[in-house]
This record gives C-alpha cells, structure tokens and sequence, in this order.
C-alpha cells in the first residue's frame, strides 16, 4: 500500500483530479466566453453610438454651413443670371460638395453656376421637392447635366418671394464613411434616407426606402433637416464568436491542464508532509518505558504522529519510510526535536532525573550537512543532567552510512547514548553489533510475541538476549502485552521493557498524569490499548 493510498486518497485518485480539472475548465470557458464576448458587444456599441454622434455632427454643421451660404446667395434671385453667374459661380467653387446652386424664380430655375441661363420647371428638376416649404429636401438618382450620379437638392425658399429661392445640388459620395470604417470590416452598411429614397452603400444606385433592412439598423435623424441616417452593423458577428470561442478552447484547456497540475502537486505526500509541518498537523505521544525487576518508570520514548486535516491520523510506518524515500526525514526529524523541546518543562516534572528520553533518528540524517548543528541544539534546549538522551537508530540502513563509526563516537561525546531499534528484522545484523559501539539492543515485537508459543523463532528470542549480555549491551523488549512474557523477560533480566500491557502512547497531558499515577507500577494491573 502506498503513502498516497493512506494520506492522500484524493490526490492520487486521478479521475477525481480530472472531474474537477474539467470542471474549472469549463467554468473558466463558460465566463471567458461571456466576459470576452460582452465586452466586445460593450466595445463595438460604444463605437458605434460614438460614431453615430460624430456622423450627426458632420451632417448638422455641414448643412448649417451650407444653409449660411445659400442664405448670401439669396439676394441673387432679384437679378438676372447674367449680372448674378459670376457670383454665383463663385460661390459654388468654394462650397465643399457642392455641384451647382441654381437661381428659381416664380418657380423657373433660371440660372446656373454650371451651365449659366436656363429656363427649367423646377417640376421637371426635382418633382418630389416642395417648393413651397421654407427647406426641403431631395435625393435622386441623377440630374439632367450628371445622370449617372445620385445627387442630393436642398431647396432654401425666399421667405418674401413664393416659390422663389435658391436650389443646392450635391454631390453624393459615401466614400468619406466606407474611408472612416475601412478598419472596422463590423460596420457593414450605412445609409442617407431622404423622402422614399436611400443612397446606401450596399450598392451604386438609389433603393426604396421601404426596403431597406431593419435587421441590425440604428436609426438617427438629423434635427432641422428632412434627413435621417440608417447604420447597419452587427456588434458581434460569427467571426467573433468563432474566434472567442476558439481562443476561449485554447485558454480552458491551459488553465484546466494548469489546474490539474497544480492539484496534484498541491496534494502530492511531497507537499503533504511539508504543509504538515508547517501547519503543526504532526504531535508527538509519549510511551513509558519501564524497569523489567521493579515494573518502575525509567524514561520514555517519543513517537511523532501526524493527523492530517481530511486523511485523519495517518500510521507512521507509511510516512516515516516515505519521508526518508523522498529526503525529507531530516526536516521531520527538526520538527520532531522542536516538539520535544516544547514539552520538555511538563516532561521534567513528570520524570526524576536520569530519565531515558528515547528519540529516533534516520540513519540518512548521519550524514546531512546540519546533523552536528541540530544536535546541538536539542542538547542545548535540554534542561542539564536530567534527562538521558538515546538515539535509537534501525539496524536497517547502517550499513549504507559510511561516516556512522566517527558520527556514533561524536554522540557519545556528546553524553547521548545509541540504541539499535528493531533488531534482527534487517540484514546482517551482527556486523552493526561488532563495528559499532551500542548501548542499547531494542527487541522487537515479533520476538516478544513468540514467547509461550511452540514455533521455530521462539529461540531466536534467547539467543538475543545472550548475545546483548555478552556484547554489554542492555536490552529494551517491545511491544509487551502480556503478564506472561513479563515474567519471561524478568526471569532472563531483561533490562527494560514497553507495550500496550503497561501503556499505549499518550498525549503530553495524559503521561504526565500517568506517571504521576504510577510511581511504581503494579505489573498485574493492565492498562487496556
């Protein structure tokens, strides 16, 4: 079983992992889409009101202007065309967009800038104009001197004269407007309603106003004049929506793969065990450790749990072995001496002086650039001479940490003593008792758990012991549960003992009180696991 398996179900669920990478995926689609999209509308209609406006403006002080002149012009109808062309004729080549002004009298158009004398109906000029009104307005498909060319009459009337006045003819071009929105391929059309007629720019020729498109229109009139402008755009347009759509893909499928990513590094052990530490998930249970003759308290020794906020407690035979596997047991192990250190104050008073404090060390940590500098100040934070400091270090591993021999003499330098934790589950085990100089041999349970059983390591157990004696070592059995392997261990002077038959690991608060119930402890009463 693996460390993910028991700590982070979650993170190495991957299908897990993916639903909610999808999920966010599509959400981020789902708003940037909409986002991107709005804004573009938002954009393109704040654009289009902006140019409505500036379009209004032109039209409105361009006949304003044009109005101006036509009303200097007006006092020309009270001469005849010949005395009035030169003038007028003048005025026409300085008025932008003006073909020709034409002189009406009585209803006769009589002179004009570009032909000079005539004698026209102004029927048969403009049949739609309304001679009568002080200002009116004409659009048609061509004059009689221009006929391929649609023309624009504004008609200014004398306001003393009946049908006297003064005719403007305009040249209609709607390049200015396709020039202003070359860059916007969104404004698609535009149109100049003037009666029943509309120059658009959908094609060279006048169309009904009636049939022109409502879809996608804005409509502005121009005020004071008989004109209005039709607009035709789309503020969003299949194209826009494609390429949102596809922009909006790419970017989901980024962030989702992002996301992805991020949970399962975010939720890796790795990151696990670092955020643990970090966020004071991992404690630490105290275990009595016990005279074997007396059944009295002689140290303890600290075990560090870990309860992870969603796993819950997580065994540390899983992440013990995973923080070595993954270089991160000397950080544990700092985080272990911090946690010690701050329970040490109640630990003094709970134990007399002499105390074994068992604490265990990665065989990896040996060799770490750090190790003498943390020693040395756990043993500093320590209170003086009351505590004795045991290292218990697997067999497993040791042989691997080629510096031991000169690291196992500086600790004993420094006053701690060394333990051999687990003895006998490794390999070669009797080459760490001759190379190295131990005080102490921990047997492990399993040998524990042969004795009163007929089975084939039941001697191993003896054997054990023996060669502890003989090698001067002093020896700690665990995971006692029982008053019969008690006695076995007393009968063989075992030196120390620990397990569930005396206590199970406890809270700082629980083995103070603990040790202040049991100066001496009675080995028939059981302390149930």
């Amino acid at each position: 079983m693996g460390l993910k398996g028991a700590f982070a179900r979650h993170a190495a669920n991957t299908r897990r992992s993916l639903t909610k990478s999808i999920m966010v995926a599509v959400s981020f689609f789902i708003i940037f889409t909409s986002v991107t999209l709005f804004l573009i509308d938002h954009q393109r209609s704040q654009y289009q009101r902006l140019l409505e406006a500036r379009t209004q403006k032109f039209a409105v002080n361009y006949l304003d202007h044009l109005q101006e002149v036509m009303q200097q012009i007006m006092p020309l109808t009270n001469q005849p065309c010949d005395k009035a062309l030169a003038d007028l004729s003048y005025r026409a080549a300085f008025a932008t967009g003006v073909r020709t002004f034409v002189l009406v009298k009585d209803n006769f158009a009589y002179c004009s800038s570009a032909t000079g004398n005539m004698m026209l109906g102004t029927s048969q000029l403009y049949p739609d104009i309304d001679w009568h009104k002080p200002l009116d307005m004409d659009l048609q498909q061509g004059t009689p001197m221009v006929p391929e060319r649609p023309a624009v009459a504004v008609w200014l009337r004398h306001p003393g004269a009946n049908n006297t006045g003064v005719l403007a003819t305009l040249d209609l071009t709607l390049a200015p407007f396709l020039l202003l929105n070359s860059r916007d391929s969104n404004a698609p059309g535009f149109a100049i309603v003037i009666g029943d007629h509309a120059a658009t720019t959908f094609g060279p020729n006048l169309t009904p106003a009636a049939q022109l498109p409502e879809k996608y229109a804005s409509h502005l009139q121009i005020p004071n004049y008989p004109l209005s402008l039709s607009f035709y755009y789309q503020s969003l347009t299949a194209n826009d929506v494609r390429l949102t759509v596809l922009g909006s893909l790419v970017l989901s499928l980024m962030v989702g793969a992002l996301y992805y990513y991020m949970q399962i590094l975010r939720q890796s052990p790795e990151r696990a065990l670092i955020r643990g530490i970090k966020r004071n998930e991992f404690f630490i249970e105290y275990q009595p450790v016990f005279h074997t003759a007396s059944t009295t308290i002689a140290g303890l020794e600290a075990l560090i749990r870990w309860q992870h906020p969603s796993e819950g407690r997580i065994p540390p035979d899983l992440f013990i072995p995973y923080a070595e596997s993954e270089g991160l047991i000397v950080a544990l192990t700092r985080h272990l001496f911090r946690l010690i250190v701050a329970d040490i104050p109640q630990l003094a008073q709970a134990l007399p002086r002499g105390a074994k404090l068992g604490i265990n060390l990665a065989p990896s940590h040996l060799h770490a650039p750090s190790f003498h500098d943390d020693i040395t100040e756990l043993l500093a934070n320590m209170p003086t001479d009351h505590f004795m400091v045991v290292f218990e270090i697997t067999e497993r591993g040791m042989v691997e940490e080629q510096n031991a021999l000169e690291e196992f003499d500086w600790l004993h330098r420094q006053g701690v003593e060394i333990a051999v934790d687990d003895f006998g589950t490794g390999h070669s085990a009797l080459i760490y008792l001759q190379r190295f100089t131990l005080d102490y041999l921990k047997i492990d349970r399993g040998f524990v758990n042969t004795i009163g059983q007929d089975t084939a390591t039941a001697p191993v157990l003896d054997a054990v012991i023996s060669l502890a004696k003989k090698l001067r070592m002093q020896t700690v059995a665990e995971g006692v549960e029982t008053a019969e392997q008690v006695s076995f261990l007393q009968e063989r002077d075992v030196n120390f003992m620990q397990g569930y038959y005396f206590s199970k690991p406890l809270g700082i608060e629980q083995f103070v009180a603990f040790c202040q119930n049991n100066a001496v402890f009675d080995h028939q009463a059981v302390v149930n696991p």
